[in-house]
């Protein structure tokens, strides 16, 4: 089942004008010299595995690189947190490219494939960019590493990368870059609005909203009322049509209520991110593979604000857990 993070960014990044932008803008110069966007074509096969798929989306194009065949993989990694496993992942979508291109091309050699990852999560980007930083590399044996680096950008809400590009582009990654801010983002929401606005033609500018209001709708714990007062503000003529997509969110479930259906959805989605993000801090400090039944039973019998004491807590190291008896003791 798609996500709203994997909808909002493969509808966004499907639109050529919206990746051939990003990868003006964000492209290494000297690797943008080579490639032809003339020739930019989407592919509509998505390669990541179908149990990744609430974590990652994936798109990809074919494009022409020194007049040869190559693949530019983007993969949005929609996680509040970065995954260490990001490259191994990454390496097996590209052999699937590989394969898929053998089964349509008539080609002695493999084409290029260029990997980037786009990450918006709530914690700072700090996994290593090289496949071969994984393995533990002995002496003499490097030859036997396989070995590529991908291209990170990093729309997080700590990241300093700044959002540049066409009006189009911008809406996109600024939605992105606050998906994970809660504070301040009366603020965020007009500058988003104000975006949208300065698209050229009404139909492009329907688009934009409403794929836009949908995303925002379905992720944010961000009063209703508030968000159609700023768009009656900003945008009065879009009104109706922000409505309407909130009650057909409604109906499909997607929406209980508005308002304050919205936010028990959202509250118990975030919950179970923090829960997610907690063991994986613990897991990092413990020798183990999985949190025992007990213990996660108890981090799901707690509330947001006792689980983000909890978060914070581990990501600053002012608790000390050695052991299983320690991390007990803890939420006791």
């Amino acid at each position: 089942m798609q996500t709203p993070h994997d909808r909002f960014f493969q509808e966004m990044f499907e639109k050529k004008v919206v990746a051939e932008d990003f990868l003006k803008n964000y492209l290494p110069q000297e690797l943008l010299d080579l490639i032809n966007l003339d020739k930019l074509q989407i592919s509509k096969k998505s390669f990541v595995n179908k149990c990744l798929k609430k974590y990652f989306s994936d798109v990809v194009y074919r494009v022409e690189l020194n007049k040869q065949n190559a693949y530019i993989y983007w993969l949005f990694e929609h996680k509040s947190y970065p995954d260490k496993d990001v490259s191994f992942q990454l390496l097996q979508y590209m052999v699937r490219i590989w394969e898929h291109h053998q089964d349509h091309y008539d080609e002695e050699k493999l084409p290029l494939v260029i990997p980037l990852l786009i990450y918006h999560g709530g914690k700072r980007y700090n996994i290593d960019k090289r496949f071969s930083a994984k393995f533990n590399i002995q002496a003499n044996t490097e030859k036997f590493i396989p070995d590529f680096e991908h291209l990170l950008f990093d729309f997080s809400k700590y990241s300093d990368l700044e959002i540049i590009g066409s009006i189009q582009l911008q809406i996109v990654l600024k939605i992105l870059h606050t998906s994970f801010i809660d504070n301040d983002y009366d603020k965020i929401f007009a500058d988003i609005l104000k975006l949208i606005k300065k698209l050229n033609d009404t139909k492009t500018i329907l688009e934009y909203f409403t794929t836009g209001m949908k995303y925002i709708l379905e992720i944010k714990d961000y009063d209703f009322d508030i968000m159609h007062d700023k768009v009656n503000l900003i945008i009065p003529e879009r009104s109706e049509t922000f409505m309407s997509t909130a009650n057909k969110l409604r109906e499909e479930g997607k929406l209980d209520g508005i308002k304050e259906g919205m936010k028990e959805g959202m509250k118990e989605g975030r919950k179970q991110e923090l829960i997610e993000t907690i063991s994986i801090l613990i897991k990092d400090k413990l020798p183990i593979d999985k949190l025992p039944d007990n213990l996660e039973s108890k981090l799901n019998k707690l509330d947001l604000i006792v689980l983000r004491e909890i978060r914070t807590d581990l990501l600053k190291d002012i608790i000390t857990i050695e052991s299983l008896e320690d991390l007990e003791e803890y939420l006791n």
